[in-house]
């Protein structure tokens, strides 16, 4: 009953803020797959926080695009389903397609009104395994790491 609850919970949160129904699909049905995973890995039960799915502008229209994290979805039958030492998955939507990023942490910061996406990742997309690795991503037909 619970993950009923804050599964409902978590679909209304997304339809009372997103602006556009195809980026609702796939939010949910994002969502629904991780709960599913979750449940057929030995009758897990699944949660989702309200803070699952966040709004951004990346590509500058005045339309937010979607954020799913994982970081914030659980499972009783398993500590790292959609993550692990890599990092978490995370999906930004944009325009009816989902680009899909793994990350330790990541935040949005406005660059002269430009939304960039920040990412720390696994220190091997830095060429070597010591120390912190940030990724910076602006959009631009697709995105783009910034060099």
């Amino acid at each position: 009953m619970k993950v009923i609850l804050c599964a409902s919970i978590v679909l209304l949160c997304f339809s009372s803020t997103v602006l556009a129904g195809e980026y609702l699909t796939i939010a949910t049905e994002i969502v629904q797959k991780a709960k599913s995973e979750c449940s057929s890995f030995e009758g897990g039960k699944f949660n989702a926080t309200e803070q699952t799915i966040t709004l951004h502008d990346f590509t500058g229209d005045g339309r937010p695009e979607e954020v799913v994290d994982a970081s914030h979805f659980s499972c009783s039958t398993s500590a790292s389903m959609w993550g692990g030492s890599g990092g978490t998955l995370l999906w930004v939507l944009v325009d009816g397609k989902a680009y899909e990023f793994l990350a330790h942490r990541w935040r949005v910061v406005d660059m002269d009104g430009q939304e960039v996406l920040l990412l720390a990742v696994h220190s091997s997309e830095c060429s070597d395994m010591i120390g912190p690795c940030y990724r910076a991503l602006v959009w631009s037909d697709g995105f783009r790491t910034i060099r």
